[in-house]
Parts: structure tokens; sequence; C-alpha cells
């Protein structure tokens, strides 16, 4: 049985969930008018921050209640529950590559590319999100008797 709190677990996945809304919303825009709307922009940037955070905050709860395992970073995280058998390794790697462009966000390291956020979001995003989603959810059920 998980030791984790499945209730805030759900918590975070219905944030996650209604920000992945969001991001399918803007991401149905075609790619011009997506750039030339700076509430567009910004409004991405935010959902993508929003997503891999709440995400990130279960990866995090998992490892340290059912593992005894404490990370420094979100990419940390996510790699980590590939290690523990909790999700796909690929699906850990795509969420690990999220996480770096949360941090590119946040921590501003360089220019942000609205266009990159948006190709990226729309490439694989949404399927890896909606995919660590589920694992997590079968993950979190199937702890329990």
């Amino acid at each position: 049985m998980t030791k984790v709190d499945k209730e805030v677990v759900y918590r975070w996945l219905s944030e996650a969930r209604e920000a992945l809304d969001e991001m399918k919303s803007l991401l149905s825009m075609d790619v011009a008018s997506f750039i030339n709307d700076r509430r567009s922009r910004y409004s991405l940037r935010y959902v993508v921050v929003l997503v891999v955070e709440a995400l990130a905050d279960i990866a995090i709860a998992i490892l340290e209640k059912d593992f005894d395992t404490v990370v420094q970073t979100y990419r940390e995280a996510f790699l980590k529950l590939a290690e523990k058998g909790v999700v796909d390794v690929d699906t850990a790697k795509a969420m690990a590559k999220l996480a770096s462009l949360r941090n590119i966000i946040v921590h501003r390291y360089c220019a942000i590319d609205d266009l990159k956020i948006f190709e990226t979001a729309k490439g694989s995003g949404i399927s890896v999100v909606e995919k660590f989603m589920q694992e997590v959810v079968r993950y979190i059920e199937a702890k329990d008797p």
C-alpha cells in the first residue's frame, strides 16, 4: 500500500489536468497567431510551469513516502521514478526534458524562445504529460489492496 496521501495526489493531478486543458487550447492556435499574441505566449509559459511543478510534486511525494528517497531537482525526481519502476523510462526522460524547459522559463537561463515552447508542448508535451499521469494513477491505485 502506498504511503502517499492519495487525496493530495489527486488534487495535484486535477491542477495539472486543468493546466493541460489550457495548454491544449493555446496549442490549437496556428503558430503565427500564437507568436503574435503576447497573452497566449505568457499563458503557455505559465501552464508549462504549472504542469511540471504539479507533477514533480507528485513524483517527490512518491519518492519520499514510498522509497525514502530525497531528490534535489524536478528532473531528478522524474528520472528516479523510472528507476523505482513507478513510470516508464521513456516517460521519465520526456518529463525530465519538460522540467528543463520549465527551468528555462522560470530561471531565464537564456532568452525565452516562445516558438520552441510552442513546438515542444505541441510535439510531445501533451502526450507525455497524459502518459505520466496515467502511469502515476496506475501506481497509486495498484498499491492499494
